[in-house]
């Protein structure tokens, strides 16, 4: 009975409601505002000041669940504000009540509600007063926005896992606003030593730590781009870090947005390029060594030839009775403009020799004292007379370096030219060697490349290595540079003053050759260059030089100023020669009976081989085979790819042109020796 009269009640107090909101929308304009109060695709729900409801509309059913006679009556704490929100909305009624103004009354928000099975889901509310009685009703336009509020989510998922993954990246993002500012990813503040909350809010184009002569640059791609004169932002540069260091960076980025036609915002990415850069600028300076090289190796060779055959001519010019002595002086200056261009010459050939690294070039065996004397002698007409050279070599007499002669002397001619500079005021240079780790032959050199040295038993006792000490008294080498003095064109000279080769020469030379080098420096005190190589020390009867004999000599020689030369010079010693322009013209001297047929007229053979190196030797071999004992055989060449074998007899030796005529004669006496010795 009871629950009777409070169903009687409420229906009697709705019917009294419903009443009082129809007479509030009959004082509204002449509308079916019924029509559209069903039509509408968001809830309308009418409340008085205890915030029961009096209206609700066909929406309002069903996004909520709730049948219209559930919902009339009832507060919106019973239906459909959630628990943990009904406080609050009771404390803003309140506040209505006594001030005339509430929290949500006449805005848009978002908030959480409830519907008729407890589910929780998003609205967008709006609470407007009504016209008639403002005081004691209300009107909520609600809004399910659970659809959208997914897409939001879901988006800004995307995005947090997005930057995420870019700022896990070694690159760093940004994101440019052109009317606002930049957002960089916090990676930007690693790659420029900052704090995070120091990151700037300017274009990548228009950063602080640009270097100034980079800046231009910069600016100009990006006002490019801007332009639409480039499909894309795109430019590498320097930045100098907090801490002083310089980094390359390089920024792309391309506009996503625009307003008539303008770009408006533009998304990119910033990378560390530092290492990249330096390996790039290796393989251009690499491929520029290489062009460089193979321009100067064949200019050297042609050069070689002129100069051996001016320098020997002078030679023997000299030797002629009677000169008088205003032509002895300047046949003295032709053999010294000889000995500077040959420095040259060595330069331009260590350029140009080829560089494999598929096939191991073989070293060559050259007796190690002659090759560094001769280097001294050339390098003594570069130093100024306030530079003194000692040098100390008597334990190496009797040594041999697995090296190539001329390669060689490039090491010992740079480093010296090196002191030079080192020494504007004067000072010493001094070489010193010393054998180090004497003992079983050597198979492989530590730190080398390699190299392997099998010396001829009959001519060797012990295989080492010798350890050659190049120092001087100069400035010293900063200590920021040392770590960069090998690196080709690496210079601290100024513009038009140094290659930045002579050392990157050095380190090829002797690496290649399967040894080791050092430098150690202090400032004000002086610089030591440290080389190992692998040796073979021969017993020191076996390398007598023998006395000076008549001999029958063939000579192998394509220029034809350097040939007679040769000839002449080898004749003024008491030798017969017989010369020939190639190799298959000394198969005919041979074949027709030129020489007898058995080889036993020929004593020794001086030849270049011309790129026939492998032809040269085996008709040495075959030459050897019908003369039934050694013939000796002097290699007079300028290509730094001719090898002598590693088995090579003691009686076979190379000669780098250009050389003095003195030095021939020495060593047709040492390499005959051997030969007549064997």
């Amino acid at each position: 009975m009871l629950v009777q009269r409070s169903v009687i009640g409420r229906s009697l107090w709705t019917v009294q409601a419903q009443n009082r909101v129809r007479g509030s929308i009959r004082s509204m304009p002449d509308v079916d505002l019924g029509s559209v109060l069903t039509l509408l695709p968001d809830a309308v729900i009418s409340i008085d000041r205890e915030s029961r409801i009096l209206c609700v509309n066909d929406a309002a059913i069903r996004i909520f669940g709730y049948p219209r006679e559930q919902f009339l009556g009832r507060t919106l704490a019973e239906t459909i504000i959630p628990e943990e929100l009904a406080a609050q909305h009771a404390r803003g009624m309140q506040r209505f009540q006594e001030s005339g103004h509430g929290p949500v009354v006449g805005r848009r928000i978002e908030i959480s509600a409830r519907d008729a099975n407890g589910r929780r889901f998003p609205i967008e509310l709006c609470v407007f007063l009504d016209g008639a009685q403002p005081k004691s009703l209300f009107h909520a336009v609600i809004r399910d926005i659970s659809e959208k509020a997914e897409r939001d989510s879901a988006a800004r998922g995307e995005r947090e896992r997005l930057t995420q993954l870019l700022d896990s990246s070694v690159d760093a993002w940004w994101d440019c606003q052109l009317d606002d500012r930049t957002h960089y990813g916090e990676r930007l503040a690693t790659l420029l030593g900052v704090e995070v909350a120091s990151l700037p809010s300017v274009d990548p184009a228009h950063l602080a730590v640009i270097v100034p002569e980079d800046r231009a640059r910069v600016e100009d791609a990006w006002d490019a781009h801007i332009a639409g004169s480039s499909s894309r932002f795109e430019c590498t540069f320097r930045v100098r870090r907090t801490d002083g260091t310089e980094r390359w960076l390089r920024t792309r980025g391309r506009a996503v947005a625009f307003d008539a036609g303008r770009p408006t915002r533009l998304l990119g990415t910033i990378a560390d390029v530092t290492e990249q850069q330096a390996v790039d600028e290796r393989l251009r300076n690499a491929q520029r060594l290489e062009l460089l090289g193979l321009l100067a190796g064949g200019f050297a060779h042609d050069l070689n030839n002129l100069l051996a055959a001016i320098r020997g001519q002078a030679a023997l010019a000299a030797t002629e009775p009677g000169v008088p002595p205003a032509v002895l002086e300047s046949l003295e200056t032709v053999q010294l403009a000889t000995t500077k261009a040959k420095m040259l010459t060595l330069n331009m050939l260590a350029l140009g020799k080829p560089r494999s690294n598929e096939v191991p070039s073989q070293p060559s065996r050259v007796a190690l004292v002659p090759v560094i004397e001769e280097a001294v002698q050339l390098a003594r007409i570069g130093l100024p007379k306030s530079i003194r050279v000692v040098t100390e070599l008597a334990s190496l007499s009797f040594v041999d370096v697995m090296i190539d002669a001329s390669a060689f002397q490039q090491v010992i001619l740079n480093l010296a030219l090196n002191a030079r500079d080192a020494m504007p005021s004067g000072g010493a240079l001094r070489i010193d060697g010393t054998l180090v780790d004497a003992g079983p032959a050597l198979h492989g050199v530590e730190g080398g490349e390699g190299s392997t040295a099998n010396p001829d038993e009959s001519s060797s006792v012990t295989a080492s290595r010798v350890r050659l000490v190049v120092e001087d008294t100069g400035v010293g080498i900063p200590e920021d540079v040392l770590p960069r003095v090998f690196e080709p064109f690496f210079t601290t000279k100024p513009k038009g003053v140094g290659t930045g080769l002579g050392l990157a020469v050095v380190h090829q030379a002797i690496t290649t050759a399967g040894g080791r080098l050092r430098v150690e420096s202090e400032r004000g005190r002086g610089t030591r260059f440290t080389i190992e190589l692998p040796c073979v020390v021969r017993q020191a009867e076996a390398v007598a030089i023998s006395q000076e004999v008549a001999r029958s000599i063939v000579v192998v020689e394509a220029h034809d100023l350097l040939r007679p030369m040769l000839v002449e010079a080898l004749r003024s010693s008491g030798h017969q020669v017989h010369a020939v322009a190639r190799l298959d013209e000394l198969h005919a001297f041979v074949r027709d009976g030129e020489c007898q047929s058995d080889g036993t007229a020929i004593d020794m053979l001086i030849a270049d081989p011309s790129g026939a190196a492998d032809a040269l030797f085996a008709f040495h071999a075959q030459l050897e085979q019908w003369r039934g004992r050694p013939i000796a055989l002097l290699i007079a060449t300028d290509d730094p790819s001719v090898r002598l074998p590693v088995r090579a007899p003691a009686h076979v030796a190379l000669l780098s042109k250009p050389f003095e005529i003195s030095v021939l004669l020495a060593e047709v006496r040492r390499v005959a020796g051997f030969a007549e010795r064997t």
